[in-house]
């Protein structure tokens, strides 16, 4: 999938800063001249968006670091500031806090009083919403991304009637999107079935004692287990990841880095489960001190997130449907 165009969702100047945007495109630096605070943010907002178009990727996360929000606040320029963040943000593979760039935006527009259909207005919101489909396209969640770009692209077909030169790009790269996430979803269908028959085959042995065909059938099932992670089979998941591990003890009855693995993903897979959350918020504490003994900083480091973000995660798409 194509990143989001920032230029889509940029909402209008409400000053005239052309002698700036001349002197920044002339010199490449902010200019340092006085301007009213009304123009200060125009500039520092659009200098943002000059920077980031002329990739500059790293000069315009330092900016955006020192803008201050709170002169934003409540206004689509303060939207718009976070949805770069999350922009720069997804092309860090830095999800985490991607999703909390994109909260923050579509609550600063929850926030404002005023003409939710204006122009700026929802592309500010389909701009959240197809970086959501992004995201979730990379880490290969199909399923959610799916639903997200099919309300970003109803979105941006009502703007592309409005603006067609602003936003056909955008509707474009929706299009092309939705084909990526159909191949995808497709390919991991068929992985899913060349894992299911190589299971099949390591199974027999397996079950007759033979140690290699054991460790074939564990990664297997292993494998079988992640995918269905990823696409929101998370009932399916458990079930791989437990036979997984039941095979697993048969050759190795401590639990070890592997073992590991496949237990904190099986705790994953639990905390979507309602039923099951508990169980799963037990089992991820007590993998902490095995992660502690073998020495697995960064799987710690995983269950210690998975934990804190508990119950936290924003459901973007209730919200939107909530609030806009």
């Amino acid at each position: 999938m194509k990143p989001l165009s920032l230029d889509m969702a940029f909402p209008e100047l409400q000053n005239d800063i052309k002698q700036w945007q001349e002197q920044v495109e002339e010199t490449g630096v902010l200019p340092t001249e006085l301007m009213s605070e009304e123009e200060s943010l125009d500039v520092h907002r659009w200098y943002v968006l000059y920077l980031i178009n002329n990739g500059l990727a790293e000069k315009a996360e330092k900016e955006l670091a020192g803008i201050n929000r709170d002169a934003y606040a409540e206004t689509l320029g303060g939207a718009w500031l976070y949805l770069a963040d999350m922009a720069l943000l997804i092309e860090q593979n830095s999800f985490a806090e991607a999703l909390e760039a994109g909260e923050q935006s579509l609550r600063v527009l929850a926030s404002m009083d005023t003409d939710r259909s204006h122009i700026d207005y929802v592309a500010l919101v389909a701009g959240v919403v197809y970086c959501l489909a992004v995201l979730h396209h990379k880490v290969g969640e199909n399923v959610r991304a799916e639903k997200e770009l099919v309300k970003a692209q109803k979105l941006l077909e009502k703007l592309a009637k409005k603006n067609k030169a602003r936003f056909g790009a955008a509707i474009v790269n929706a299009i092309e999107a939705s084909t990526t996430i159909f191949n995808s979803r497709l390919k991991q269908m068929n992985i899913l079935a060349h894992y299911q028959l190589s299971t099949d085959l390591y199974l027999d042995k397996a079950n007759k004692g033979v140690t290699q065909a054991i460790y074939d059938l564990v990664k297997s099932l292993q494998n079988e287990g992640d995918l269905h992670l990823k696409i929101g089979n998370y009932r399916d998941a458990v079930k791989y990841y437990t036979k997984a591990l039941r095979y697993q003890k048969k050759v190795t009855p401590k639990m070890g880095e592997n073992e590991l693995r496949i237990s904190i993903n099986l705790g994953r897979a639990l905390l979507h489960i309602i039923p099951r959350q508990s169980t799963g918020e037990q089992l991820l504490r007590s993998l902490i001190p095995l992660a502690e003994s073998l020495d697995a900083i960064s799987e710690k480091n995983e269950i210690q997130a998975i934990l804190e973000h508990k119950g936290k995660a924003f459901d973007f798409m209730s919200f939107l449907k909530k609030v806009f």
